[in-house]
């Protein structure tokens, strides 16, 4: 989907410029993110890592770690390659372009799950706002994979496995996404607006954690994917998938500091000694973040976890 389209493709000159910017900008987007991996190891060896195992460790483990190997896999083996003159059939194209979005699908899902677990905890398990977020995301994950099924056979590449066209059908794949995550997003804001009539919301860092993560998370998700859809939409030429890259980039980004910052706040009570406060608080409210387990070792709070795990407020000290 991006990679080098070198000059001995039957492509314009134009097109061969093109080819290099997508480049260009998918080695940005991969040196991007092995950065921030890097800057940040030391908080994930200590704050996931060090934490009780849980499918949270795993989702991060996916998130942060999976997508620069699969951009490493792309630049290896298409850029590499195609910048060496190596010429793919039809076949090969289609397999490696259904490589690439089955690996941002899968990402998507997994980060989409954080995001659902997120509201879940948020609504205590009301069964309306759950049972419905539930149906969207089954209906969005069989529409997605539906759409790449039937439209993949049908892109138009260069030699060099480049996208210069896809049908108007692929449009509905990003858009499907947008509004999924749009949904999340509401949700999360009009709880938000809830929480605030009923609490001072200064004293309760979980819930502005959850709603500031929640919306820096989705503004940028929201720009990356809606880019990557107007580029398929309005370039038929290789310029079509130059965000592919900067997309995988972003969502593991923002999935991974989400995770990690949720982490953050629980392994270190000291700084919000009003966490205790807030959670009693929100049981008296009715309104328990059923997914912030506090796990106790003595009088410290010492592990967050997305979990269905409740305590008794007198075990929650700061």
């Amino acid at each position: 989907m991006i990679l080098f389209d070198s000059a001995a493709g039957p492509v314009s000159s134009r097109a061969d410029n093109y080819g290099t910017l997508t480049s260009d900008l998918a080695c940005a987007a991969t040196a991007f993110l092995v950065w921030d991996t890097l800057i940040n190891l030391d908080e994930e060896v200590e704050y996931i890592w060090r934490a009780p195992n849980s499918w949270v460790k795993w989702a991060y483990l996916f998130i942060r770690h999976i997508p620069y190997l699969v951009q490493c896999s792309i630049l290896v083996g298409l850029v590499a390659m195609a910048a060496e003159g190596h010429v793919y059939n039809m076949f090969q194209c289609r397999a490696w372009i259904a490589y690439q979005l089955g690996a941002n699908e899968v990402l998507t899902v997994v980060v989409e799950v954080v995001l659902i677990v997120r509201i879940y905890a948020m609504y205590n398990r009301n069964w309306i706002v759950t049972r419905t977020v539930y149906v969207l995301f089954v209906t969005e994950v069989v529409a997605m994979c539906s759409i790449l099924a039937l439209t993949v056979p049908k892109f138009e590449f260069t030699p060099q496995c480049l996208i210069t066209s896809t049908p108007k059908m692929f449009l509905s794949y990003w858009t499907i996404s947008l509004a999924f995550e749009t949904t999340l997003f509401l949700l999360t804001l009009y709880k938000f607006f809830s929480v605030l009539e009923i609490n001072n919301i200064h004293r309760q860092p979980i819930m502005v954690t959850l709603v500031r993560d929640g919306t820096w998370a989705y503004a940028i998700i929201f720009a990356i994917m809606l880019l990557n859809t107007l580029m398929y939409e309005l370039e038929k030429n290789t310029l079509a998938g130059i965000c592919y890259f900067w997309e995988l980039s972003v969502m593991s980004y923002a999935g991974s500091h989400v995770l990690l910052n949720l982490r953050r706040l629980a392994m270190d009570p000291r700084r919000h000694p009003s966490i205790v406060s807030f959670s009693t608080q929100f049981m008296s409210a009715g309104v328990t973040l059923s997914d912030l387990y506090f796990g106790s070792a003595g009088e410290e709070t010492t592990a967050i976890e997305l979990d269905t795990i409740h305590h008794e407020p007198a075990n929650l000290r700061p």
